[in-house]
């Protein structure tokens, strides 16, 4: 077996990354043990970026060493004086946690969702009626996919069942008719650039609407108790439409010109889509059946959140599929993107919440208290909003920022005077789901759709960062002065 160059130089860059870390003094008011913990994390974002191996292994690989080195990376002093404190027996508790996160499990129910539209060819048979009408052109495709999306949001509180269960495994189907394929150089024709829609889109349509995103919900709790703030259903869809108008319009295209598809029109494939929907005939048991799974479970997400849990649907609809023989369990076993996705996600939670157990987050919410008092309160709420929404970038799911981050941020803010609490509570709830653009683990959708090999890891990395920043700014230029007006 032969190494390459390559190969060796994106192993070491997280190992130098990590030493070079270790070797710098811990900052002050700092536990010894949040610094370690953090340039752990850090060598871990650094790998995940390069994939030297493949980036599940990377993240299953630090949140093993962490495990291990528990009493040097997790756990202070006092913990560890305490004789009552076991602390092998609580750092595997933590290190699996992330198995037994409902957000990893309706991401793992969304996939095998796309499982079943493919066995049955349901999928293949929508991709073809939006090729139909549709595929003359590649740049309204993607427009096509983002208003599908946000159309579905106001009804549809988790992003994942909406974006992850729903669209993706519609749009999956699409690239093949255009000889597109994953892990492949036919990537770029076309696929890549309909997977980084969906991106877009559920970035977009988790912002426009405070039913749009589960965390969204919580980040109005906490501003309601922590601030005092009550921001209702319209008030938040006014404030975003502005940008989100303006994001609908710009982002798809940008992402276009950027990431621009092999494929640009095709009235070729338009007429052949018509030809192969006559072949396939008319829908089969299983493709109905599938259908009414699919409309029963999106009901239940959006009229059922009162009475049952949107992870509890997605494993419900999954049993039903194999009861009723829509897919096999010897298909699921095979599944390897789906797994992948599992252990990918639930190592993901558990490293970032290993931040707050560390006491890093602590410490970050008392430095920052302390530096921006000096600072005036329109500059204040400015850096408040880009330190909460760049550091999401530390996270594996919008609802753990939203839970870990909203009350650090808030506490800061309510211990500095002068701040107009109602216009940053807005625009920190309203940054939440744009944030979902920014990592391929941002959010329970972009992992589904890293997952499935269209978009490679630079890309992903290079388009999100560019987006992040658009969304931001975007937020902050035009959300926000025109929220003054009214508020």
């Amino acid at each position: 077996m032969v190494i390459s160059k390559e190969f060796i130089g994106k192993t070491m860059l997280p190992l130098v990354v990590l030493a070079v870390l270790l070797c710098i003094p811990t900052p002050d008011g700092m536990p010894p043990q949040a610094w370690r913990y953090f340039a752990i994390f850090v060598a871990m974002i650094v790998g995940m970026i390069l994939e030297p191996i493949p980036a599940t292994a990377i993240s299953f690989i630090a949140m093993t060493v962490c495990v291990i080195g528990s009493n040097w990376v997790l756990f202070d002093a006092k913990e560890l004086a305490d004789p009552s404190f076991h602390a092998g027996k609580q750092a595997l508790k933590w290190g699996l946690a992330g198995f037994s996160s409902t957000t990893v499990w309706l991401v793992f129910g969304a996939f095998i969702f796309a499982l079943g539209y493919e066995a049955t060819g349901l999928g293949r048979r929508i991709a073809l009626i939006m090729v139909k009408f549709m595929g003359k052109r590649t740049l309204t495709l993607g427009y096509a996919i983002v208003i599908i999306d946000i159309l579905l949001a106001p009804f549809t509180p988790s992003n994942t069942a909406r974006t992850g269960g729903t669209v993706f495994p519609v749009v999956k189907n699409l690239p093949a008719l255009f000889e597109s394929y994953p892990n492949d150089p036919s990537s770029r024709r076309i696929g890549g650039y309909l997977m980084w829609m969906m991106v877009i889109s559920t970035s977009l349509s988790s912002s426009m609407f405070i039913t749009g995103a589960a965390p969204n919900i919580l980040g109005v709790e906490f501003v309601s108790k922590i601030a005092g703030v009550h921001i209702g259903w319209m008030q938040w869809f006014l404030a975003f439409l502005p940008v989100g108008l303006i994001l609908l319009v710009v982002a798809p295209w940008l992402s276009y010109i950027l990431y621009k598809p092999g494929v640009t029109k095709s009235d070729e494939v338009s007429v052949w889509a018509v030809g192969a929907l006559k072949e396939m005939g008319a829908l089969t048991r299983k493709e109905l059946t599938l259908i009414v799974l699919v409309l029963f479970s999106l009901c239940l997400w959006v009229f059922g959140t009162g009475f049952i849990d949107a992870t509890a649907v997605g494993l419900m609809a999954v049993s039903l599929m194999l009861i009723l023989h829509v897919v096999a369990w010897k298909d699921i076993t095979k599944y390897s993107s789906a797994w992948n996705t599992l252990v990918n996600l639930a190592t993901l939670v558990v490293m970032a919440s290993g931040l707050t157990r560390s006491g890093f987050i602590k410490w970050f919410a008392d430095t920052m208290s302390h530096h921006l008092s000096s600072f005036s309160p329109s500059i204040t709420v400015v850096a408040l909003v880009l330190v909460f929404y760049f550091s999401h970038y530390l996270f594996a799911s919008l609802t753990a920022h939203t839970a870990t981050m909203m009350p650090v941020i808030l506490a800061v803010a309510m211990g500095l005077p002068g701040l107009p609490m109602a216009e940053l509570s807005m625009l920190l709830v309203l940054s939440i789901g744009i944030m979902g653009v920014l990592t391929p683990y941002a959010t329970g959708p972009g992992v589904i759709i890293y997952g499935c090999g269209y978009v490679k890891s630079k890309d992903y990395w290079r388009l999100g960062g560019i987006m992040g920043v658009l969304y931001i700014s975007m937020l902050l230029l035009v959300g926000w002065p025109l929220m003054r007006l009214w508020m």
